[in-house]
């Protein structure tokens, strides 16, 4: 009876499991991100349905070494953030970074065209400009993927494209380079306003990170669940089968 008990408590743990899976899934999205803009950033990255998880929100009094602490090494990332002029409007821009964040090596360089898939977007203006691909063998202009330093924040491009400062707050800007469209103005433009750069004019707000993952297709849970369903069953018949040989 007790071998009984422990298989059936097994299935509905696996079950409750899979709920649970399904849930997390279902609710990944975080205060920046509205379903809206989660399916925005999904159709960017044409990969079909996220699960984004939020590894670092910004805290009052943090720096870039915050940042860094909880970003450094875990792989590809959306960095989104509340950027306002000096007018005060405010937009929800960032960056999608294929690599992971380091503490050091300055500029990450990606000359061949395969290595240049991040982007950097508005998500409140629904613009994402990609990495500029080689007018020419050897051209540079979009190889400056991310800039990689313990006293920067979240920052892509040469221009730099979208600079985080230090404190994740006061005289950010962005000055398009490395990132635009083939036949656009690739220097000086703001990608939160779309102003010709004079200096640094940006204040940061709210910061989130989000790591990235596949969501399974249903059926492929449906399987996964069968299978424990299955398995569970198998378990529950052997230990019936041994409890009859012992009576």
């Amino acid at each position: 009876m007790h071998n009984n008990f422990r298989a059936a408590s097994s299935a509905a743990l696996a079950v409750a499991g899979m709920a649970f899976c399904l849930g997390a899934q279902a609710n990944s999205g975080t205060s920046l991100l509205s379903p809206g803009y989660q399916a925005q950033l999904e159709t960017w990255l044409g990969e079909g349905r996220l699960a984004l998880t939020a590894i670092y929100s910004k805290a009052a009094g943090d720096t870039s070494l915050d940042f860094h602490k909880a970003t450094d090494g875990k792989g590809r990332t959306f960095s989104v953030m509340e950027a306002s002029n000096s007018a005060g409007q405010t937009w929800l821009v960032g960056g999608y970074n294929p690599q992971s964040w380091s503490s050091t090596g300055g500029m990450h360089v990606t000359m061949e065209d395969s290595q240049r898939t991040a982007f950097i977007f508005n998500l409140t203006a629904g613009v994402m400009l990609p990495q500029l691909k080689q007018y020419f063998s050897g051209d540079g202009i979009g190889s400056g993927q991310t800039y990689n330093d313990l006293s920067y924040g979240p920052t892509f491009g040469i221009g730099h494209d979208l600079y985080v400062p230090q404190d994740l707050t006061h005289g950010g800007y962005s000055s398009l380079y490395s990132y635009n469209y083939r036949g656009q103005p690739a220097n000086g433009v703001s990608l939160i306003d779309g102003s010709t750069f004079t200096g640094p004019n940006i204040t940061y707000g709210a910061i989130q990170v989000f790591t990235i993952s596949a969501v399974p297709e249903p059926a492929t849970w449906s399987l996964l669940l069968g299978g424990l369903i299955l398995l569970a069953g198998m378990q529950l018949r052997q230990s019936r089968v041994r409890d009859g040989a012992r009576g």
